[in-house]
This record gives structure tokens, sequence and C-alpha cells, in this order.
């Protein structure tokens, strides 16, 4: 979902938004931290005979936000077509997020639990997880308050926060369903740092940052989370988000969330899967990946060619579910694509469209054919960013009125040097590919720029402060950012440099007997490796230090144990990208 303002379009109430959940043979188990597992392993009948028994399963679905139906079920419209079931089969859908409706808390709890169990009972019937998404106090315009007629508000915290919150009966009747997964948090984080700016208010939503500095936000806004996450899990439902900004995949990792992230729409996106990528391996959650029609200019803004390319990046890089958004949105006045997403349907009926053949090729022909044969846990980094959570991604620079520089949404906390600091090495790895000054492609400069899918990348993934030495030790440069790292990690990171890493680093973050032995260049050697301190991470000495990171051609390079992943641009075309997996050959 998007209400961000950007679309320019107000999403009709009766819209319907998808849950997305696909069968996965291998499920994350229990950490140390206290993330649990919910549900049993479940097997994918995706790989069938030979060597692709050992390949990784994937998830995949859609999202339902645009597809719309007579009342009183617009949600549940799906159960009632007489087509909806060949649908799912016709394009290999075994997950659905689905908008839980916004008229819910108008109807007795006896009703809801009706629709639940209506929707549950299709979905097992026909192979599917479902997810509520709750959106409805999200949207444009949406009512600051939702109390239903037993006196509870959906919407609002008695503590003055705001955030969709189901009645504990209906929790426990989601728990009791057979075919849901969780319960997802659509773009929690962009919520979280406006402040409810989206329906027009001024209020806390998850995370209530008073009485706090920016560095204990990181800390406080996993705390405040994790208790979320808590309530969730008492009734045997996980939580998940779905970032369109690309921050606070940690915080909401650590608290036993599934930070997904967005492709496509107004992202940079083979950067912000990196930096989802390392939130699912840091805290051992699955990585889920949605490629987002949305843009700038309305719906469709991407063409097939770009919705192909994200499909192969989510893939090629380990995403354990992908899910579009959307199955059956019509375009938007003025989109420069004026086709409908996967699907047009009417009542009786529906027609694929050349997006969806797309999605029936990917799923029906290209993930068979290209088993994933590695493992996204054995990730071997070229490239580590370790940056404690601030919520910083240069929206000051993109100066839009519904992306205000609130970080954690706090009216005192603004962007400085130090929190925008990080931006610059996105432009550094990229070959400036991507600014110096922002991580994100909407309003101001990029509104008339055509969109560019692909940038170069070389083994990068980012890790946040509390990152440890085990995931550290295989990085040839580590670049230490943000408003503050713990003890542990900055031991870990001076481990590796001693064992031959480069650590690129701001100054208040080194530890301060290197700071002490520093000279005018900022260059310290320590034992087989060395430390680089500046508060510039573009400038001329950070690039010839690293100048052996940054790719020399086009394209996006990953290893995962002895496996390694390549993508690059078809004949040049920065919307139009090619993937292979291979074995892993030293030099190369």
């Amino acid at each position: 979902m998007d209400d961000t303002g950007a679309r320019g379009v107000s999403v009709r109430r009766g819209c319907l938004a998808v849950a997305a959940v696909v069968l996965l043979g291998l499920w994350h188990g229990a950490t140390a931290g206290g993330r649990i597992s919910i549900g049993p392993p479940v097997a994918s009948p995706m790989y069938r005979g030979g060597d692709r028994k050992s390949a990784i399963p994937l998830r995949w679905g859609f999202d339902d936000i645009g597809f719309t139906s007579p009342p009183p079920w617009h949600q549940a419209s799906l159960t009632r077509h007489p087509r909806g079931a060949d649908l799912m089969r016709e394009f290999g859908f075994d997950f659905w997020l689905m908008w839980y409706p916004d008229a819910a808390p108008d109807w007795t709890y006896d009703q809801n639990r009706e629709f639940i169990r209506r929707v549950d009972a299709w979905c097992d019937a026909n192979g599917v997880w479902w997810m509520p998404n709750t959106l409805a106090s999200l949207w444009n315009n949406a009512p600051e308050r939702r109390v239903d007629a037993q006196g509870y508000d959906w919407f609002c915290r008695p503590d003055g926060r705001r955030f969709f919150l189901f009645p504990d009966a209906l929790l426990r009747e989601l728990g009791r369903c057979k075919r849901v997964l969780g319960v997802m948090y659509d773009e929690a984080e962009h919520h979280q740092n406006n402040a409810n700016q989206v329906p027009g208010l001024d209020r806390p939503a998850m995370f209530d940052p008073a009485g706090r500095t920016l560095e204990q936000a990181a800390d406080a806004h996993t705390a405040a989370a994790a208790k979320v996450a808590a309530l969730h899990r008492k009734h045997g439902l996980r939580l998940y988000t779905e970032h369109v900004t690309p921050v606070m995949y940690h915080t909401f990792a650590r608290a036993g969330f599934t930070a997904g992230t967005k492709v496509l729409k107004e992202a940079f996106s083979p950067a912000f899967v990196a930096c989802a990528l390392g939130a699912s391996i840091q805290y051992d959650t699955e990585l889920w990946v949605t490629p987002d029609l949305w843009g700038l200019q309305g719906y469709p803004s991407h063409s097939p060619e770009e919705y192909r390319s994200a499909l192969l990046l989510a893939y090629h890089l380990g995403a354990d579910c992908i899910y579009t958004e959307s199955l059956s949105h019509p375009p938007s006045a003025g989109a420069p694509y004026p086709v409908n997403s996967l699907a047009e349907i009417t009542d009786t009926d529906y027609r694929v469209t050349e997006y969806g053949r797309i999605a029936q090729w990917f799923r029906k022909e290209y993930v068979p054919a290209h088993p994933r044969l590695f493992d996204r846990r054995r990730l071997k980094p070229r490239v580590v960013i370790v940056r404690q959570e601030d919520g910083c991604y240069g929206q000051r620079a993109v100066g839009a009125p519904w992306l205000p520089d609130r970080l954690f949404g706090s009216r005192e906390w603004r962007s400085t040097p130090i929190t925008e600091a990080w931006l610059g090495i996105w432009s550094l790895l990229t070959r400036g590919a991507v600014p110096r000054n922002t991580l994100y492609r909407g309003w101001g400069a990029f509104a008339d720029r055509p969109n560019r899918f692909f940038h170069p990348l070389d083994g990068v993934v980012v890790y946040d402060h509390r990152v440890g030495y085990r995931l550290l030790r295989d990085a040839e440069v580590i670049f230490l950012t943000g408003v503050g790292v713990s003890a542990t990690t900055r031991r870990a990171i001076a481990r590796c440099v001693r064992e031959g890493a480069i650590c690129v680093s701001l100054p208040h973050l080194v530890p301060r007997l290197v700071r002490d032995r520093a000279s005018a260049s900022g260059i310290v050697a320590d034992g087989k490796g060395r430390w680089i301190i500046t508060e510039d991470f573009a400038a001329p000495a950070v690039r010839d230090a690293v100048r052996h990171v940054i790719p020399d051609r086009d394209l996006i390079r990953y290893r995962f144990g002895d496996r390694e992943v390549v993508l690059t641009p078809v004949d040049g075309d920065p919307n139009r990208i090619q993937g292979v997996e291979r074995m892993w050959t030293a030099g190369r």
C-alpha cells in the first residue's frame, strides 16, 4: 500500500489489500533473542525430483489493494468469485495479503469472526496462506479513531500512540485459523517517521520518542515494537512489515517482526534489498520483497520489463517471499502504462495482463528452471555498512510534504551531517548512480527523471550497531557510520581490522586509542588492516582506499557460501536485467 501522497490518488475504502504467504520448506527457528517461529514447517510444492530437492523454496503471492467488489464483503470477494480458485492456480499463488476491511470496526465481533472463517476456509480449500494487512488507519483522510460497540479503539492506544491493533477476541480468532501466517503492518517505518501525517494527524505511531534522545531511539523503538509482537505471539501470530523507505528494518527485525521491503516504487531497489537482507541475516528472519508498481506518475509507473527485473533481483538475492502490489488495480489517470496490474477481473471472469504474463512466466517457467542452491544466511559480503538506526534516508533532500524531516516522528530530531553520512557511502559504491543526499526517488529532483532500476553493487550488506564478529569477519571493507555503536560491535570491527579489513569510520565512532594515533590524513595502520577516519565517505582518499570493492563493470554480485549470484543489464538497459547463479571462483 502506498499512502505517501505520491500517488495523488485517495484509495477508496472498498479497496482490497492482500496478505502475502507462500509455502516454505524451511522456517527459520527460534533464536537467542527471543524471536520464535510461528507454525510448523511448510513444504513447498515447487521442486520435484533431481537436485532440485535441495533448492530454496519460494512463497509467491499478491497484495489485493485496489481490487473492489460489491458490498458487504469487499475483501472476501475472491472467495465468492466464480473463477477465484482458477486465478490462484493459473498464477501459482499460495499467498494472499489482504487489506482487512475498513468497515470491520463497525461490525460486531461475530461478523468479524464470520469474515475471518470464510476467508480461512476458502484459503484452506485452495492451498493458499493469507494475512490481514492493517491499512485502515493509514490511508488518506482516515479518521483519527475507530471505536467499536464494545468501546475498543482499533486505531488509538490509551497512551497517545496511534497504530492499528485488533481486539484480543479477534487476535484469538486469527490465531486459531489454519491458513493465517501472521499480521502485516504496512509501511510501519514510514508512519513512524511521519507521525501519522498521511491521515492528517500528528501523533506518534508504535514508538513515542518523547523524553528520549536520538542515540536512544533505535533500542527504544525495538522495545516498543517487541511489546506489540509479544501481544500477537501469545496468540500464535507473527508480525510483518513492508517498508517504503530503507530504514528501521533492523529495529523491527530485532523486535521479532519479519521486515520486508518494497522494490520499484520510488526505491533504489538494489540498495533497499541490501538493507533488508542484512536485517534478515542478523536477526534470523525471512526476507520478504514486494515489487510495487506505484510511482511518482501514478499506477502503474513501472514498465513490464522493470517488473520482470524486480522479480529477478528479489529471487536471486534470496527472497523467501515475493508478492506483487497489486493483483488487480486499475491504472490511474495519466499513468505511463495504462494497464491493470496482473489481471483485469470482472464479476464473472478475469483477463491476464502483460504484467500478469510476466508473473506467470516467472513462477511457472523461470523459477523451476533456475533453482536456488544457496543459503542466504551464508552470505560472505565484500562490504559491510554498520549503522545504528536513526530513521534518516535523505528526506531533507526530497522535500516532499508527506515526508517531513522528523526522525522517528520526533519534532525535535532533524537530519544532521552524521545521520546523512551513510548516504554518501551508497553514492560511492554505486559509482554515483545513487545520489549523495538521498536514498528515496520521490518528489523534487526525481519528478522528471526516467526510471532506472539497476545500479551496481558488489557484495554490500547493512547491519546495525549490535552486529557481532561472525557476520563481519569476511568483509574486506567496513563502513562505520551513524549516531552510535555498541562496545561489542566496536571490538569486533577492531578485530577485523587487525586481521586485514579496512574500516572507514566517522571520527566519533573510532576507538579512542586508534583516534589518538591518527595522522593528518586520518589513516591508521592496525595489524594487517587499517582505519580511515573521515567525515566524508565520498572523499578522494576514501575512494582510493576502497576502489577494489567499487564495481568496475555494471553488475550486482553477491557470494553465498560456495555459490555466487551475478545480475547484469541486458544490452546496457538499466531496466532489463538478467541473473545467473554459479559456483564461486576466487578472482573472477
